[in-house]
């Protein structure tokens, strides 16, 4: 069974997209953040202590303690370059979905 015209112009759509130099960045961009050993461990503290921190609402030094470690891990996650830069190009990526999708509506 042949493309229909529908299909091969979704097809060269999403080529297009994937073309676009801030949708590359946005996907390099999250390539390495995923390969960045040190992010990562950020990510994995945050979330360990996150996690400790919802496991300790009854014990408040305990909470506070963990909740101390969940803002530094966080602030040192969410303030590298290379994840405000992500943020960024990925505002930009979904603006760009927004304008698709109400052409397409």
């Amino acid at each position: 069974m042949s493309p229909t015209d529908f299909e091969i112009k979704l097809e060269q759509l999403r080529q297009r997209l994937f073309d676009m130099p801030e949708v590359r960045q946005f996907f390099e961009t999250r390539q390495r953040i995923l390969a960045d050993a040190t992010l990562t461990r950020y990510d994995r503290l945050k979330r360990k202590h996150q996690r400790a921190m919802a496991a300790n609402m009854h014990d408040r030094d305990t909470y506070e303690r963990e909740k101390r470690l969940y803002s530094r891990y966080a602030a040192a996650y969410d303030n590298h370059p290379l994840v405000i830069n992500y943020r960024y190009l990925r505002e930009t990526v979904y603006q760009l979905l927004d304008q698709i999708k109400a052409i397409l509506e």
